[in-house]
């Protein structure tokens, strides 16, 4: 997850924040930069925090996808005194407008080529850029949404092509009742803070050297096929006997030994019984 003051933002895919690599700061232009790893068919969201929990004003965060603007999501200013919340200092945009009732949510795609020259100079300076500008706004209004976004997707000439091979799509549409927006207008003429999410596949990150190889297994740990192993050849020492047999006659001595020392206990103590049987007959008398 990128941060630059209070703010936070990352892109989600199934729940998780997806790595961030090469992260660059510009404090001149409050912005941060980073590389993240794409995989065509994932949804994904732009999911963006503030934990500044005395903010007293609204903020929104716009974003471009692919260098096309996507809408933005409003940040309502907390209250006085008002616990901040998980949901009241969080925002997620995962879908985009295309029609007063459709929505669309976002994924990662494939770019598609052509050879027609009439996409010559179609291919976008921001192919391959997901940007979330934060501003403070002003609350002005409600209406309804009217900046739709085209649900085709990006089509570049082969010769035009970028280095990535992704980009910004959409997902099957989902009808929704019309709702109202909120319209705002923002404070100033630069945003808070500007995070740039730079998407590639994986393996193009680790090529370029920004991402690191994925861990190899360590040596020994993979499982090999399995083998012959020759009975044992039991050594023996030229006297005959292998190694077994040698130990096995040791035992054998051993507890021969204990035997003796057992019987030898054993007629100690009647001596000694006899012994004192016998004194004690002689007081009798």
């Amino acid at each position: 997850m990128l941060s630059y003051g209070t703010l936070r933002a990352c892109i989600r895919v199934d729940g998780q924040a997806l790595e961030s690599y090469g992260i660059e700061m510009f404090p001149e232009e409050n912005k941060v930069t980073c590389w993240i790893a794409s995989e065509a068919g994932k949804t994904f969201s732009v999911v963006w925090q503030d934990i500044n929990h005395a903010r007293q004003y609204h903020q929104t965060g716009d974003v471009i996808l692919d260098g096309v603007h996507g809408g933005g999501q409003l940040m309502r200013a907390l209250s006085f005194n008002e616990p901040p919340t998980y949901q009241r200092c969080t925002a997620e945009f995962k879908y985009v407008n295309t029609s007063m009732n459709s929505v669309r949510p976002l994924t990662f795609s494939r770019l598609q080529l052509t050879d027609e020259d009439q996409h010559m100079n179609s291919a976008h300076a921001e192919l391959g850029e997901i940007s979330l500008a934060i501003w403070p706004v002003n609350v002005i209004g409600m209406g309804y949404q009217k900046k739709l976004v085209p649900a085709k997707g990006t089509m570049v000439h082969e010769r035009s092509k970028k280095a990535s091979s992704h980009c910004v799509g959409f997902g099957e549409e989902i009808r929704i009742q019309p709702q109202q927006i909120t319209h705002v207008a923002r404070i100033g003429t630069t945003p808070m803070t500007t995070f740039i999410f730079r998407y590639r596949p994986f393996d193009r990150l680790v090529a370029d050297g920004i991402a690191p190889p994925p861990m190899q297994p360590l040596r020994g740990t993979k499982r090999e096929a399995p083998v012959d192993v020759p009975e044992p050849d039991y050594h023996n020492d030229g006297t005959g006997l292998d190694a077994d047999d040698e130990t096995l006659r040791e035992l054998n001595a051993l507890k021969a030994q204990v035997r003796r020392l057992e019987e030898r206990i054993s007629t100690t103590r009647n001596v000694k019984k006899v012994k004192i049987e016998s004194s004690g007959a002689m007081r009798n008398q």
